[in-house]
């Protein structure tokens, strides 16, 4: 059996060679031993010289006939081996592309939703259609808008620029985007945007490990509004505009799900929405508003804020009236109460982890231009 099977195993010439090889012994000695047989029997007048011949002639037909017919399952053995090691290697080679396109699948599910919410979709059944919904208790929502950009598409538009202005408002997006990937702000998620308007939400992550302070993710998405403020800045120096950046920040409870089959979007409603979006809408150029339930969470962790007084917000104000708001001031604006050492203390801290955050996107900018370009400089240590 097992010399059988190695045979099996050879080449078709190879084969052949051996084949060629057994015959010629086989023969010969056949033909000698019939030669020795016919004397004999020729002598004693049982056989004749023309059954000899007949005998000699059919054991060569059924050899040559026994080489043809290994020959022929020798090279249908062999073509079914090639064939199926192609197919293998057809079939190994399916495998990884489909594990190169489930990891590029799962890649781009978890830029579109939050981690937590990719992992629900990755791991349920695929039989499970049901929606995806939670629902939260203390988060931080944020909207963070340019105002005046329709304006500024508009007359680049005229002048057929529009093209340049897009190429703006995603660069600005994009450096907004950057600051999620630094670890400070791994509580932040970005929810939207909607022409100019940036929308985030923090303390979103259902698995986060229970904290000290609960408002901790509030107080990373105030920084995060700074931060932005300080990017802003710097892109109008290199553009020479003048925008700046309007926010509304408001905590509370949400609902946060997934609606879309095909084109999954991952949002968040509730009345923690609305006043968010009134206090971006209600604001001022420039400025972090917050209402008043908000702002005493911010005090108590050493931010300074300013009063600005009972405004009008709509689905709001019809049943509690005017909602007072304060400014989260920034670190070009101090208000009356910075002048106590210690709270000025807390505020320079707080206004300089923010411009320190995007100092550090900005180097690592830099860092990756000079890589690109196959230039390395030396960092000077000051």
């Amino acid at each position: 059996m097992v010399t059988c099977a190695v045979f099996l195993r050879l080449s078709c010439l190879l084969k052949l060679a051996m084949l060629m090889l057994v015959i010629t012994v086989y023969t010969y000695l056949i033909e000698v031993a019939f030669h020795v047989l016919f004397i004999r029997e020729h002598q004693n007048g049982q056989i004749q010289r023309s059954q000899y011949l007949r005998r000699k002639g059919i054991s060569m037909l059924l050899m040559a006939m026994f080489v043809v017919v290994v020959l022929y399952n020798s090279r249908k053995l062999e073509t079914t081996a090639r064939l199926d090691f192609l197919w293998r290697l057809q079939a190994r080679q399916e495998v990884e592309d489909m594990k190169d396109l489930r990891e590029h699948n799962e890649c781009l599910l978890y830029n579109i939703l939050p981690a937590h919410v990719a992992r629900h979709f990755l791991e349920r059944d695929r039989n499970d259609e049901d929606l995806y919904s939670q629902s939260y208790e203390k988060v931080g929502v944020m909207f963070a808008s340019i105002p005046g950009f329709t304006d500024y598409y508009e007359q680049k538009e005229m002048i057929n620029q529009d093209v340049e202005c897009l190429r703006l408002l995603n660069e600005i997006i994009a450096d907004f985007d950057e600051l999620l990937d630094e670890p400070y702000f791994h509580d932040i998620e970005k929810i939207k945007t909607v022409g100019s308007c940036y929308m985030a939400a923090s303390g979103l992550s259902p698995d986060k490990k229970e904290r000290e302070d609960e408002w901790a993710h509030l107080c990373e998405l105030v920084l995060f509004a700074l931060a932005m403020q300080e990017i802003l800045k710097e892109i109008n120096k290199r553009t020479y505009n003048n925008f700046r950046l309007r926010v509304g920040i408001a905590h509370g409870p949400v609902v946060a799900g997934v609606i879309g089959a095909t084109k999954p979007q991952y949002d968040i409603w509730g009345m923690t929405v609305n006043l968010a979006s009134r206090m971006d809408s209600t604001g001022v150029s420039g400025c972090i508003q917050v209402p008043e339930s908000t702002s005493h969470i911010l005090a108590d962790h050493g931010f300074v804020l300013e009063l600005r007084g009972d405004i009008y917000v709509k689905g709001v104000s019809e049943r509690q009236g005017g909602v007072r708001t304060y400014f989260v001031n920034s670190r070009e604006q101090r208000s009356s109460h910075a002048e106590k050492t210690t709270t000025r203390r807390l505020t320079l801290g707080r206004n300089t982890l923010a411009a320190v955050v995007f100092g550090l996107v900005q180097a690592r900018k830099r860092e990756t231009l000079r890589e690109a370009n196959g230039v390395f400089h030396l960092m000077e240590m000051t």
